[in-house]
């Protein structure tokens, strides 16, 4: 568990009563189905959110099997990690046994407790942050937009609001199991901090000014589990919205302080971000740049694609992305050339002027 130690019998209190006062919420959004699924296991230390992808009678199942599967290895003593590689493989598994539908998948989003001390593994876009004053995003999207941030092509207000913000390139029950990337952190949830776990369907709607009002208030746990749902879904949350809450406790042992990696910092203080890769010059008024087209992952009937809903999520291969990578890189490049050429232009047109006025006071 990230290098923690098994807790004694007073770090097993404090992890049972993180999970067992939690809460959590679900909606189904605008959504016709809940694909979302979500899991609080008190005697396992164990809390799971999954976003089921697929369509109905697929990414519900998708998700409801990747909870399952999670809650026995971890029963069994197993990691987090191994039973999302188990979630993974039955989920693949499932539909040749007549469960679900070709096509299924889910996100997911773990977190479990010793002591005080919590560990997170997450596929796809389902995340973790943590609340403690500040806002902190504790998990990296497996997905499209990510990538560009992380390189510093966009902006965070740009991913936000960008065409293929839900295109995601990792998902439970469609990579085999030697290429599914799971993402692992850990840290500690000390006394009034929160740990939020929660789907896309409330991080896509909230920004983080809204989720830093709603945690920090002094009201209770559930409550304010409730009105981060509520709001989301007030807001015009097209998809389906999970969340879970959980609440920090007095650690029994002080050794081995874990702290979290922090891919951002949202201070309500101030409104600002700290930790944001470094933007690259971007020109907002350049042609966007065509990218592969992406494969939709839903349930077919009959050989034809099934009805879409809003904002559904897509997938996207690691061969696709870096295709696209490389075509926003030659798009830069070329834009580089011509800023270069006009630059070179305008000074050889400047030494003429000069070299002929001077021609001219000579004369």
């Amino acid at each position: 568990m990230c290098g923690a130690g098994k807790p004694g019998f007073g770090g097993l209190v404090s992890a049972l009563e993180v999970v067992a006062e939690g809460s959590g919420a679900s909606h189904v959004g605008q959504r016709k189905h809940n694909e979302d699924a979500y899991l609080l296991d008190a005697p396992q230390s164990l809390a799971v959110v999954a976003d089921g992808v697929g369509g109905h009678q697929a990414g519900e199942v998708a998700s409801a099997i990747t909870c399952e599967v999670i809650q026995r290895e971890v029963n069994a003593g197993r990691s987090i990690e191994d039973g999302i590689r188990a979630a993974n493989r039955e989920v693949m598994a499932a539909v040749a046994q007549g469960r679900g539908k070709a096509g299924m998948a889910s996100t997911v989003v773990v977190a479990r407790f010793s002591d005080s001390d919590f560990e997170l593994a997450w596929v796809g876009d389902s995340r973790a942050y943590l609340w403690d004053g500040q806002l902190k995003l504790l998990t990296r999207d497996h997905s499209y937009v990510q990538a560009l941030l992380a390189k510093g092509q966009i902006t965070l207000a740009q991913a936000r609001n960008h065409p293929r913000k839900n295109v995601i390139v990792q998902a439970i029950g469609l990579q085999e199991d030697d290429k599914l990337e799971v993402g692992i952190n850990c840290g500690r949830l000390s006394p009034g901090q929160v740990l939020l776990l929660c789907s896309d369907g409330l991080s896509d709607v909230l920004d983080s000014s809204v989720m830093s009002e709603i945690l920090g208030s002094d009201r209770p746990l559930r409550d304010r589990c409730e009105t981060l749902v509520e709001t989301a879904v007030r807001a015009g949350g097209r998809d389906n919205i999970t969340v879970i809450v959980l609440p920090g406790v007095a650690a029994h042992s002080e050794a081995g302080l874990l702290e979290p990696e922090v891919l951002w910092t949202f201070d309500p203080a101030t409104g600002e971000y700290s930790g944001l890769p470094e933007l690259e010059a971007v020109d907002e008024n350049a042609t966007p740049i065509p990218i592969p087209a992406v494969r939709r992952v839903v349930a077919r009937k009959g050989g034809a694609e099934a009805p879409t809903q809003p904002e559904s999520t897509q997938m996207m291969s690691a061969t696709e992305i870096a295709a696209a990578r490389e075509a926003m890189q030659r798009e830069k490049d070329s834009r580089r050339n011509r800023t270069i050429f006009w630059i070179v232009a305008a000074v050889l047109v400047a030494g003429s002027v000069v070299y002929s006025l001077g021609i001219i006071a000579s004369g």
